[in-house]
C-alpha cells in the first residue's frame, strides 16, 4: 500500500511495483491517476480518520494482508513561522504526522497477517529535518516527528514482526517543490555529497530494499539519500 499515488513519487513508486508483479493499494484526495488490472484506488482524505479506517477495512475484505506500507502522502508550506497561519500549521501537521500515525495504526492489522518472514511500514522524511531549513518550520517539524515515529515504533511493533523505517528525501522535482525558486534548489543541491538533483529512478531502489527481504535486519532507521550530513 502507498499513500499519495495520484502524482510524484507516489505515482512512480505504484507504476515500479505493479511492472514488478505485485498488487498496490494506492490512495489521494482525487481520482486514480493509474490504470491498471492489479492497482486498486482509494480516494480519501487521510486527515479524515473515518475516510483512513473505512479504507482499511476495503483492503482487509478484498484482500486479508499487507505486507508493506509506504506513508509517501504529505503537504509543505514555506514560509516564515512568524506569517505562517495557526490553520495551515494544524493543517501540515494533520497530513504530515497525525495521518500518518493514524495509517500506521490501522495496517499493522493486516501487516501482521502478511506471509513475508517480516513485514515493513516505511515513512517519507526530508532534508529539511537535519538542515533545519528557513522558511519550513511546521514542515520540518512534522517530518522530525515522523522520524522519531520510525524510532518509538520500530521498538513497539518489533514483537509482531514489523519492521519501521524512513527515507530522508533530498530536492526531487515534484508538486511540492515546484514552486521553489531554482537558485534555491541549486544551493540545496550543493550541499549533498553526490551534488546532483534526486530523481524518481534514484528513490525507487532504496524503498524497495526497505521494505523487502534484503533489509530485514533493519529497522528504526531514517535512510538520507544523495549523501547528507
Amino acid at each position: 500500500m502507498i499513500t499519495g499515488t495520484r502524482t510524484g513519487i507516489g505515482k512512480a513508486l505504484a507504476e515500479h511495483f505493479l511492472e514488478a508483479g505485485h498488487d498496490v493499494v494506492g490512495c489521494s484526495r482525487r481520482p486514480a491517476a493509474i490504470d491498471h488490472p492489479r492497482y486498486r484506488h482509494h480516494q480519501v482524505d487521510l486527515a479524515d480518520l473515518g475516510q483512513s479506517r473505512r479504507m482499511f477495512r476495503s483492503v482487509r475484505q478484498e484482500y486479508g494482508r499487507l505486507d508493506a506500507l509506504v506513508n509517501n502522502a504529505g503537504t509543505s508550506s514555506m514560509n516564515h513561522f512568524m506569517t505562517t497561519p495557526d490553520e495551515v500549521t494544524r493543517k501540515i501537521f494533520d497530513i504530515n504526522f497525525f495521518a500518518v500515525l493514524n495509517c500506521c495504526r490501522e495496517a499493522v492489522k493486516l501487516l501482521r497477517k502478511t506471509s513475508e518472514p517480516s513485514s515493513a511500514i516505511l515513512n517519507v522524511s526530508t532534508v529539511a529535518v537535519p538542515w533545519a531549513l528557513e522558511g519550513q518550520l511546521a514542515y520540518s517539524a512534522s517530518k522530525g516527528a515522523v522520524e522519531q515515529l520510525v524510532r518509538v515504533m520500530s521498538k513497539e511493533l518489533a514483537a509482531f514482526g514489523i519492521r519501521v523505517n524512513g527515507i530522508g528525501l533530498p530536492p526531487v522535482h515534484t508538486v511540492l517543490t515546484r514552486t521553489v525558486p531554482r537558485p534555491k534548489i541549486d544551493e540545496l543541491i550543493e550541499r549533498q555529497a553526490i551534488s546532483r538533483q534526486c530523481t524518481m529512478a534514484d528513490i525507487v531502489g532504496p524503498v524497495e530494499f526497505l521494505i523487502g527481504r534484503q533489509s530485514g535486519f533493519i529497522t528504526g532507521e531514517t535512510i538520507f539519500l544523495g549523501g547528507v550530513h
